[in-house]
């Protein structure tokens, strides 16, 4: 069965979820036609005229990007700007946008991951944690014979989720105990005796999104008349998001070392520092992109390396009267590789497999400054004239 724009993004609500963007970003589909089939993707850092080019000669329906196209409200749609000309092209050729900006800087295996990669970064976790989504632990005492019943309710609800892992729960047996009072209808027991039932005591997962589904669907299949239930907000213990990540290299290396190992891998043939080439480094910090406010909480004792693709000015100066080494390769070498990478979670994917979508990856990006060495010209001796004696 062919593949839609729609499925495109569920599948990457799923690998890099939309809501965790920050909320001055601009994420998700921005140009196209949900119910769209696609069979053919583009993938790239952003949209510029050469990567549309590249997704016309591949007849692409679909073009993922990194950084969004439509980035503040547009007032006017004119064809003489650039970010207009570039929607147009689209509309015109009917091809979808869709953009995982933030969202994915917020995962795991997002951008920072990438790098990380390159140098087997050990124990690697968010440097800057974020909550993936609130969750709560639901907890519904059942009679031992409904349990199946109510761990399926549970599932249809939305609830029961552990990574890759759907119907997830814990019971225990115990016994409750009632009177059932005047004007009761009890499943088991009579009006006015004391009554004890072997029940189970059953606990699951559940986004706090879904916990009214998950009740909802609970006590449709209930067998008792008064359901006992708890909801308790849950606190993650081990961050599964958040901004950059931090972690350790498997041996001690140095700053120069690891500039030469990552201008390598991301094509490049210099990069600023600031601090020391011959500093050691084992433990690193990694934001892609532009670093921004980031590196301002991060120290000598946090990481002996900071690596992002750029850094201003006054945050580089700060950095280096803290002692913080920080690496920058600049901002399109730092994420370019993130396309290849995107490919590969795609490719794992079952739906994209199943329904045989081709994945092109687009990776030729410059950075839009030139490195201009100056040769120091002699200085000129003005002419003077002899006078005769």
């Amino acid at each position: 069965m062919p593949a839609t724009v729609r499925d495109l993004l569920e599948v990457l609500d799923r690998l890099c979820p939309f809501r965790l963007a920050y909320d001055w970003d601009n994420v998700g589909l921005q140009v196209g036609d949900p119910s769209a089939v696609v069979e053919r993707v583009a993938i790239g850092l952003e949209v510029n005229q050469p990567f549309l080019d590249f997704a016309a000669s591949r007849d692409c329906q679909l073009l993922l990007v990194h950084h969004p196209l439509i980035f503040s409200p547009l007032k006017a749609l004119r064809y003489d700007t650039l970010v207009g000309a570039l929607v147009a092209e689209l509309v015109a050729a009917r091809r979808a946008l869709i953009v995982a900006h933030t969202n994915l800087d917020r995962v795991l295996h997002g951008t920072a991951a990438v790098i990380a990669q390159h140098l087997a970064l050990r124990h690697a976790h968010p440097l800057e944690p974020a909550e993936l989504e609130p969750r709560m632990k639901f907890v519904v005492f059942v009679p031992k014979t409904h349990t199946p019943a109510v761990i399926e309710a549970i599932h249809r609800g939305g609830g029961g989720i552990i990574g890759n892992y759907s119907h997830c729960t814990f019971r225990s047996p115990g016994t409750g105990t009632y009177v059932p009072e005047s004007g009761a209808n009890p499943y088991q027991g009579t009006v006015g005796k004391f009554e004890e039932a072997e029940e189970d005591r059953l606990e699951a997962v559940v986004p706090r999104r879904c916990i009214r589904s998950v009740l909802r669907e609970v006590l449709a299949v209930h067998p008792y008349e008064e359901v006992a239930y708890d909801i308790y907000p849950l606190i993650e213990g081990q961050p599964s998001a958040g901004l950059g990540l931090v972690g350790e290299l498997e041996r001690p290396s140095t700053v120069a070392a690891i500039a030469e190992c990552l201008a390598r891998a991301c094509g490049v043939d210099h990069v600023s520092l600031v601090g020391r080439p011959s500093a050691r480094v084992r433990r690193v910090a990694i934001v892609t992109g532009s670093a921004g406010s980031s590196v301002d909480h991060v120290g000598p004792a946090d990481a002996d390396l900071f690596i992002t693709g750029e850094l201003n000015y006054h945050r580089a100066a700060e950095a280096k009267q803290r002692g913080l080494n920080v690496l920058c390769v600049g901002h399109a070498a730092s994420e370019k590789l993130v396309a290849p990478h995107l490919a590969e979670l795609l490719r794992a994917d079952p739906l994209v497999r199943q329904s045989g979508v081709e994945l092109h990856v687009f990776t030729k990006y410059e950075e839009p400054f030139t490195p201009l060495s100056l040769a120091a010209s002699p200085t000129r001796q003005p002419k003077t004239r002899r006078r005769k004696a």
